[in-house]
């Protein structure tokens, strides 16, 4: 069946009322544009969708939690629903993990033109364009265990396009097998990904604003163009108002700090080429051997950082170095666990913790009392899973360097 070609928008995880986290300093010139980076990316979405000038915008739930995003994030949402009224756009609101529909303010009205999808049970709107039925979305807002359930979105065979609205970790075949829907909207998930594609579409559109170091490269929104076979072409529109990168430098077994600073500014003139006016934060792990690995360790990272900050981080966007680390080399020699030494005391010690997980990394006993911020304690209190390998293998070299002595440099 043929449909009348138009556009929309899927957006998700806006997550209004989450800062960027990650940093352990702020620069000052960049203070206002990482406290604002959520709301200015989430501003380009709204813009967007007026500029592509799209029929409706899908979200597609953890938009903002209502109970701590506070005034001007609450403010912020309504302003920018009006914006989109104002051009005759309608946005369907599918509930996440934090922003059930329960969790909106009494007192807050939203206007007619927003469309929120209930929880436990889906709901089903007609869009219509001139009073033509255009679309059929079918969504509801997200369940307790955070699954996208398939059977519960039933919709009967048409000749308008469908589009489920849903959030959470969804099954792909089990997706797929409703011939009937068209296009799923989901979120959930802050990359975008697509499960499937063609003759259906299930689709996340990820968030619009990385958050930290684990959310880097590009961010943005969907952009779905339905033409008359039913078929939707995505676009992704990057949105991102500081992007986070991480860096790999890999030195040859001989290099020194001049083959390395030679590599950073080569790498951070294409870092900033290719983030095409977007804020860059990047951490840097440095691969090497020898001398130079001493010597980082010893100083020469921080040298390097302040470096890059004074060469780089300034400009207009910026490209700010967070860190500068040295990758840790896990093939400590046998040998020198079975020294008599401190040293080998030190690796039998971070050894017996790589092989036993029932001994606990509590750092948070080490801190003196924190008073009112006890989640600085409480986060330091149990390390583990990757992090805890992570960090005992960075423990293994960081020993090995400094307990053996001017000569291991």
């Amino acid at each position: 069946m043929s449909v009348e070609a138009f556009r929309f928008l899927h957006a998700s995880d806006f997550r209004l009322e989450q800062p960027l986290y990650g940093l352990t300093e702020t620069p000052d010139h960049l203070r206002e544009l990482l406290a604002d980076a959520p709301l200015e990316a989430a501003a380009r979405v709204f813009e967007t969708a007026i500029l592509e000038d799209v029929q409706f915008v899908v979200l597609s739930g953890d938009v903002m939690d209502p109970r701590s995003a506070g005034p001007r994030a609450i403010s912020f949402l309504l302003e920018q629903f009006g914006l989109l009224g104002e051009q005759k756009i309608h946005v369907y609101w599918c509930g996440g993990r934090d922003d059930s529909p329960d969790r909106w303010p009494d007192d807050l009205t939203l206007p007619d033109t927003v469309h929120v999808f209930p929880t436990g049970q889906a709901k089903q709107f007609i869009h219509s364009r001139n009073e033509i039925p255009v679309a059929t979305l079918i969504g509801t807002s997200s369940s307790d265990d955070g699954t996208v359930h398939a059977g519960e979105f039933r919709a009967e065979p048409t000749n308008r396009y469908t589009v489920a609205v849903a959030f959470g970790e969804a099954d792909a075949s089990s997706l797929a097998g409703h011939k009937q829907i068209d296009y799923w909207a989901l979120g959930g998930r802050h990359r975008q990904k697509t499960l499937f594609e063609s003759p259906q579409t299930a689709h996340y559109s990820g968030t619009p604003q990385g958050r930290c170091l684990k959310e880097d490269d590009a961010h943005g929104c969907t952009l779905v163009q339905v033409d008359p076979g039913r078929k939707a072409r995505t676009k992704f529109i990057q949105t991102d108002v500081v992007r986070w990168r991480n860096e790999l430098v890999a030195l040859e077994e001989n290099a020194g700090r001049n083959e390395l600073q030679r590599e950073l500014r080569s790498r951070m003139q294409r870092i900033a080429t290719e983030a095409s006016g977007t804020t860059v934060l990047i951490a840097w792990k440095v691969r090497a051997e020898g001398a130079l690995v001493g010597s980082l360790r010893g100083g020469l990272s921080h040298e390097l950082t302040d470096w890059l900050r004074t060469e780089f981080g300034r400009a207009r966007p910026a490209a700010w170095t967070i860190s500068l680390d040295v990758e840790a080399n896990a093939d400590v020699p046998e040998e020198l666990y079975e020294e008599d030494t401190i040293l080998g005391d030190f690796l039998r010690a971070v050894r017996e913790h790589q092989q036993n997980d029932r001994l606990s990394l509590d750092f948070g006993s080490l801190l003196p009392d924190m008073g009112k911020n006890q989640a600085i304690r409480a986060s330091l209190q149990s390390v583990e899973g990757e992090a805890r390998s992570l960090l005992l293998e960075e423990a293994a070299a960081l020993g090995t360097d400094l307990l053996q002595g001017e000569e291991a440099l």
